[in-house]
């Protein structure tokens, strides 16, 4: 994959703590590639979303709460 450039995105601080204290931290860093970081974590989750975005539905989502019930039904598969 090529280099990209950088996006710069605003989270609420509970969110990033719980990034972190969740996903982030946990990783052990002596038996994993390279070094976990919030950034990796966003990228996973969106690379996992698009393998699944064939099944998006984008007629759902009218604000903030209900494309997150879309971006969840589709990675639950319900």
């Amino acid at each position: 994959m090529s280099r990209s450039t950088p996006t710069n995105i605003t989270l609420p601080g509970l969110v990033l703590e719980e990034t972190d204290k969740q996903l982030v931290e946990p990783i052990q860093s002596e038996r994993f590639f390279g070094r976990p970081s919030r950034s990796m974590v966003i990228r996973a989750l969106l690379e996992i979303a698009l393998e699944n975005g064939d099944r998006f539905d984008p007629q759902k989502p009218r604000d903030y709460e209900t494309l997150k019930a879309e971006l969840r039904r589709i990675l639950t598969g319900t």
